[in-house]
């Protein structure tokens, strides 16, 4: 009797045993398979991933950015022009990817949802390799490749924008790394000091310094206010009680400034003498209109990150707080591509309209390439009128930075300070009667370089000038 009991106990116990079996089977082989074949270590998921067929990347002119070729049994990513680098990115099986490589993944990757029958029986019948599509940017690689030889060795970063549509049309940030020796190189990548990963162009949150002056100049316009007034010790340097001191971007000839000619040298003192003439006023609601705490980003793309400003030694008062954001250092921090975007406003009719990078598609074996149709969004900061009346000051501030150009051009250099450090600022526009007009930012990182920085500025705008 006990031994009856005995083996129905056993029985039942393996009847339990192979109900769960088949219960765990039964789940991994339905529900739970995607979860399977998505862990890290399947060796399957490895192999198929290393067995895309990535696309291509192209710039706007047809040029060979981004290409996937055979090495050997396996495909390797190749990458053609260093000067797009910071944009392209990195496509790595090990450590993944970034910049536009990261963006566009979906695309590039062919890992888009099965949309037509000849997909579904390709990839989930026939299980044939994945191939990605095409893309086409809006960067113009030979204009990248001006401007990397213009920057030579400099850190910082630049952004050229077609004014009217928000393409960019260029975006170098420097310094930055080498996407063909990724793999090999990583580590060191990743703990080098001079943060080769850190986009300047589309993460870099910088003071304004006296590139402030240009909205400080539209709220005067605004106001209707006499632009003519001279200001006595305009020249002179303005001092805080923390220890900060403001000079002059240039050191103008004579003392006796107006608030334009300020403008033009980069003067402090006139600002701010202006600014505490004028009956109370907001600087926050100045500033609001150009939308620095949510600045212009490129979706997909590497975001701003905040920095930690320096803080002061004494807690400073409401009224000398106030004077650092006047001139550009306080609270307020911008990007070169949000900068590129305020630019554009002034260059067109005032309005700032969002950054685009991706034009067009490819899908594999196509002949046609399929331009995006997406709208680009745009959103006031100023009035025609004020737009208009600041690119005319413009125009006048690089004329005597120049000393004359060809070119409708119009720009403004500044300068922000960091602690000890200091940032270079060339913000502007360059007009074509046949052609868009085109926004850009220069932005020098640890630099005081002015000489350089008109220097590139000017490489810049040749390279600008007779381009469509």
């Amino acid at each position: 009797m006990q031994i009856a009991k005995g083996i129905r106990r056993l029985f039942l116990g393996m009847l339990a045993c192979l109900l769960l079996i088949g219960l765990s089977a039964t789940y991994w082989a339905i529900a739970g398979r995607g979860s399977l074949l998505l862990r890290d270590d399947n060796p399957r998921l490895i192999e198929a991933i290393a067995d895309i067929q990535r696309g291509a990347i192209y710039d706007r002119g047809g040029n060979l950015l981004a290409e996937t070729t055979q090495a050997g049994a396996a495909l390797r990513r190749r990458y053609l022009r260093p000067s797009t680098y910071s944009v392209v990115g990195y496509y790595s099986l090990r450590y993944g990817a970034g910049a536009a490589e990261a963006a566009y993944d979906e695309v590039l990757s062919g890992a888009s949802a099965v949309m037509t029958l000849p997909d579904y029986i390709e990839r989930q019948v026939l299980k044939l390799p994945q191939v990605g599509a095409d893309i086409r940017l809006t960067l113009d690689a030979d204009l990248q490749d001006a401007l990397a030889a213009a920057m030579g060795d400099a850190a910082g970063a630049i952004v050229i924008m077609n004014a009217q549509s928000g393409a960019v049309q260029a975006m170098l940030s420097q310094p930055g790394f080498d996407p063909n020796t990724l793999d090999d190189n990583w580590e060191a990548l990743v703990e080098a000091a001079s943060q080769p990963f850190f986009n300047r162009a589309l993460q870099g949150q910088y003071q304004l310094g006296s590139a402030m002056y240009t909205l400080l100049l539209a709220q005067a316009l605004r106001s209707e206010a006499d632009l003519t007034m001279r200001f006595p010790k305009a020249d002179a340097p303005v001092s805080f009680e923390d220890g900060m001191t403001i000079e002059c971007v240039i050191k103008p000839e004579q003392s006796e400034l107006s608030l334009i000619e300020a403008y033009i040298y980069g003067c402090p003192a006139a600002f701010q003498a202006h600014w505490l003439a004028q009956p109370r006023q907001d600087l926050a609601a100045v500033l609001a209109p150009f939308a620095f705490d949510a600045p212009l980003t490129l979706a997909g793309f590497p975001q701003p990150e905040p920095i930690a400003l320096p803080a002061a030694a004494e807690p400073l008062n409401e009224a000398t707080l106030t004077l650092h954001a006047l001139h550009g250092q306080g609270d307020a921090t911008t990007t070169p591509l949000h900068m590129a975007a305020i630019m554009a406003a002034i260059a067109t009719d005032g309005k700032a309209v969002a950054p685009i990078i991706l034009s067009a598609t490819r899908p594999p074996d196509a002949a046609q390439w399929r331009p995006l149709t997406t709208e680009t969004s745009a959103s006031p900061v100023l009035s025609e009128d004020v737009a208009r009346e600041l690119r005319h000051i413009l125009r006048r501030a690089w004329s005597s930075l120049d000393g004359g150009q060809a070119a409708d051009v119009g720009a403004q250099i500044a300068r922000s300070q960091s602690g000890d450090q200091r940032q270079l600022w060339l913000t502007g526009f360059v007009a074509n009667a046949d052609g868009p007009t085109r926004s850009f930012v220069i932005l020098l990182e640890n630099s005081d370089d002015v000489p350089g920085l008109i220097s590139i500025g000017q490489a810049l705008i040749q390279s600008l000038a007779h381009q469509r």
